[in-house]
């Protein structure tokens, strides 16, 4: 029933006139995976081609304000707000939850295991460019370990690059999120969820860019994202 009721709402969109038949998403590299789920659902249901765009969240937003070409951006809400994003019409995706995850051959029993001498070398996304990098920075704040891992951090631009060195064994342990560990599977050792108490709300959201070009079309696809698809995909994904 619930896929009949989709489908039908789709098709008197897509009646409409004015609906676009293209619609372009960007959103962090971390994300990459459960975005990309989406769009492809997305398509399915409603016939729109997407387009997806990935990258530093940076990047991202300021590609998204000069270009015209972006018209939804997924993010950290806080973050969209603060580079001048409207959040009305904003869609919750869910929760980003911080993590700190380790090689194959290598464990760690907790969070603060970061600080033992075993660990020599722990990566971290740029504080001032992922939200992921800036939860990680708040977390060694908080647990005051800022200075027992000063000298062991690698700064890298996005949560996936972290993940490659992850892989690689690279390193001995590093910052992400759920969702891209989730995805990494078995080609990492594991990982352990960080206190939330200990990092601000992360909360990813889906929000349409004032004045792109398909503006139906983002409706659309926000419409699709409050649904029951797209809220099972977010949670297969660790949102």
């Amino acid at each position: 029933m619930h896929r009949i009721f989709w489908l039908g709402l789709f098709a008197l969109l897509l009646a409409g006139p004015a609906l676009a038949e293209s619609l372009t998403v960007a959103a962090g590299a971390g994300y990459k995976k459960p975005v990309t789920e989406l769009a492809k659902a997305f398509e399915t249901a409603s016939g729109i081609t997407t387009e997806r765009m990935f990258g530093n969240m940076g990047q991202v937003t300021t590609q998204a304000k000069g270009s015209g070409a972006i018209d939804v951006l997924i993010g950290e809400k806080g973050f969209l707000e603060a580079a001048g994003f409207s959040l009305d019409g904003a869609v919750v995706l869910g929760r980003g939850v911080l993590v700190v995850a380790w090689p194959k051959g290598r464990t760690l029993a907790a969070p603060a295991d970061i600080a033992a001498p075993g660990v020599t070398r722990l990566a971290m996304p740029d504080p001032a460019r992922a939200i992921y990098g800036k939860a990680a920075a708040r977390y060694l704040e908080r647990t005051g370990l800022e200075k027992a891992v000063a000298g062991k951090l690698l700064v890298v631009a996005t949560v996936p690059q972290v993940t490659t060195y992850l892989q690689s064994g690279e390193v001995d342990a590093g910052f992400v999120n759920r969702t891209d560990v989730m995805d990494a599977g078995e080609s990492i050792g594991g990982y352990i969820e960080i206190d939330q108490s200990l990092y601000d709300p992360i909360e990813i959201v889906a929000v349409a860019v004032a004045g792109a070009k398909n503006a139906a079309a983002a409706k659309a696809f926000a419409t699709f994202l409050a649904g029951p698809e797209a809220r099972d995909i977010a949670r297969r994904h660790g949102l």
